[in-house]
């Protein structure tokens, strides 16, 4: 009890080392409970039969985020004992045993880590309703702001807690107990040894860096325009080529950069430059290589968080690209268009279909694209609420809404605008390509296009693969879609062949119903966004706390180079600016390149995908967002260090 009450006096007194690890500690649990409070609730898993993808999502990201932050909480810890070094000396020159002074820091620890979780979960439990109400804004659900406590996410947080906690203060009294106290607090924490490269060396690192990561964008761009596996393996190399690139680029460009400042005299010795020089001159030596990795740790989280929260928003944006039908029925099977009339009867008995067209995708001779009657065509076109086109006997259009597709097609018609069906040759239309949202993987096309070619020369063609595409009077239901597939594969439904053609033993078969796509598209949006940006604000605020130890570390001895300027003559307002001068330094290096490729990722994300997306300045909005909410973490950690820099340094008003 008594070592409790003096443990409790001790975190008062030591209060300022505390904040920022109190901060980080609780913000950690509060995400973290926020998000799996989020996975468990009934009312979100209930929206679709696909949800349980973010509980998993979530679940695996926290025992990530659990692993990462036990090391921030070790380097939080070993930052504290340097802080309390000749508190506890005195302990042990009182008499106090070592495992008693060990007890006695695991206790405050203990305090500490308790407060936090408690703080932390009452505001996940404030959070979470925040996120269900967003979730649900996201479905169009009606919803109202409730409070709600789960002990399932609770205990998997307090889980999570204890084992990354527990790391950091184990691995803290272990220290303490293999080595003397005096000799551990009295020994200043060693910094890196570092040895400033010849200017020439550092330039020729920068330059290499500057080319690895130039590269990896070039990779990134083309990996983005893939279709197919390889594109993995180019957005591997240019992960690995940006990230190498980022991390040696931040290590060499500080040092490189100091080593010119002290090659100008008239700069060096200008008022208190030398100073200033010296002060981050040592911070380089000493911390370099943590904000390095600081730098790639702020890099994954900026592009991690846009792309999540940027596709996610994106795919929203297109559902009426991938689901254009109420229903749809793909058969790729040469039947005829009466055998089609029980699904629709089926269909009407349970949501009253307004309008519905079965129609052939025909095969071209010699050509590797399908044919639309234009009669079907103009009959989808209606049905969709697009205009009717009309042609000529001898006139044929292409329908193409998928993008990448597009400068191929152009390009072909430029070549060659004339093509031959069955012995006619046919010109374009005036307008050859049109790119109204028609789902041309299934419905109106299997490869992204369509040709599109007069009834007459249609019709003489071969029709292997049979369409229904339905309109609905009202709101049809997820479940619709399994109904149907049920039905299509039961002995209800007895489908017939065309004449000419034999039963295959293989039939491919697809049922696409609007309201299931979406609530299922809508849980893949919510898994990709919720899950990158629980990810990513995580990482920052690891990130900023590790750089904010990073400069506290290095209070003492800056008190004393501070104390030695003032007794020189320098005042307290100089004072101040230098440490804002100092601080602000330490905190933008990180930043130098991780704003640059967001903001780069920002611009050629729009400049490739903008026009695809049906919602204008979607991607510049979410990018907004993303560096919006990645500065407020940011400045914060920011502020709060100046803030205890300033009150330890100056001793005095001056903030």
């Amino acid at each position: 009890m008594m070592y409790a009450k003096l443990a409790f006096r001790n975190i008062c007194r030591s209060l300022r080392d505390y904040i920022i690890y109190f901060i980080t500690i609780t913000l950690t649990i509060a995400l973290m409970y926020s998000f799996l409070a989020l996975g468990f609730s009934d009312d979100i898993i209930a929206m679709s039969e696909n949800m349980s993808m973010l509980t998993s999502g979530i679940l695996i990201l926290s025992f990530l985020i659990a692993f990462m932050a036990s090391f921030v909480v070790k380097y939080a810890i070993r930052f504290m004992l340097g802080q309390r070094k000749k508190e506890f000396a005195l302990y042990e020159l009182m008499g106090m045993e070592v495992k008693t002074i060990s007890n006695l820091f695991l206790i405050e620890n203990t305090i500490i880590g308790c407060g936090a979780l408690l703080f932390g979960s009452i505001v996940g439990t404030l959070l979470s309703g925040v996120l269900n109400q967003v979730v649900k804004n996201i479905f169009e659900t009606p919803h109202t702001y409730h409070i709600s406590f789960s002990f399932q996410a609770w205990g998997i947080t307090v889980v999570l807690f204890i084992l990354m906690y527990g790391f950091g203060i184990f691995h803290a009294a272990k220290v303490i107990r293999r080595r003397k106290v005096v000799e551990l607090l009295y020994d200043n924490r060693k910094n890196e040894e570092y040895r400033f490269k010849t200017i020439k060396k550092s330039i020729l690192v920068v330059l290499i860096s500057t080319a690895a990561m130039i590269l990896g964008v070039v990779l990134l761009a083309q990996g983005l325009q893939i279709q197919t596996n390889a594109a993995i393996l180019y957005i591997g190399g240019s992960c690995l080529f940006l990230l190498i690139g980022v991390y040696e680029l931040h290590r060499q460009l500080p040092a490189l950069l100091y080593q010119f400042a002290k090659r100008a005299p008239h700069k060096k010795y200008k008022a208190e430059n030398l100073f200033f020089l010296g002060q981050i001159g040592r911070r380089i030596q000493s911390a370099g290589r943590t904000m390095a990795i600081v730098a790639i740790l702020l890099t994954i989280s900026l592009v991690t968080m846009f792309i999540g929260l940027s596709m996610g928003a994106s795919y929203k944006a297109n559902m009426e690209v991938y689901y254009p039908y109420d229903v749809g029925v793909a058969i790729d099977a040469p039947l005829t268009k009466s055998s089609m009339d029980d699904v629709i009867a089926f269909v009407d008995q349970r949501c009253e279909v307004e309008d519905s067209v079965t129609y052939y995708l025909y095969d071209v001779p010699n050509e590797a694209i399908e044919a639309l009657s234009l009669s079907d065509y103009n009959h989808l076109r209606q049905m969709l609420g697009f205009s009717p086109v009309s042609m000529g006997s001898n006139q044929y259009l292409i329908h193409c809404d998928t993008w990448n597709y597009l400068d191929d097609i152009e390009q072909a018609l430029e070549q060659q605008s004339e093509i031959i069906v069955n012995d006619r040759t046919l010109t374009p239309i005036k307008t050859p390509i049109l790119t109204e949202p028609m789902e041309q993987y299934q419905m109106a096309g299997t490869n992204g296009y369509v040709l599109v070619l007069p009834d007459e020369t249609a019709q003489q063609l071969s029709g292997n693969k049979i369409r229904l595409a339905m309109k609905l009077n009202g709101e049809s239901y997820s479940e619709l879609k399994g109904e149907i597939q049920r039905f299509l594969n039961s002995d209800d439904w007895l489908p017939d062949i065309q004449a000419g053609y034999e039963p295959t033993e293989r039939i491919t078969l697809g049922v696409t119903v609007k309201a299931w796509g979406v609530a299922n598209s809508l849980t893949g949006f919510t898994a990709i966004s919720f899950c990158g940006l629980y990810l990513s604000i995580i990482f920052i605020i690891l990130s900023c706390a590790v750089l904010a130890f990073e400069q506290l570390s290095a209070i003492d001895k800056n008190r004393k180079n501070y104390e030695i300027i003032g007794l020189l003559g320098v005042s307290k307002e100089k004072q101040a600016s230098l440490i804002r001068k100092e601080i602000s330094t330490m905190f933008f290096i990180p930043l130098l390149f991780p704003l640059f490729l967001t903001v780069l990722l920002i611009a050629s994300t729009q400049v490739l995908f903008g026009e695809v997306i049906l919602q204008k300045g979607l991607i510049l909005l979410y990018g907004f967002v993303t560096i919006l909410l990645f500065c407020a973490i940011y400045l914060t950690y920011f502020g709060a260090t100046m803030f205890l820099f300033k009150k330890v340094i100056l001793r005095s008003d001056i903030r």
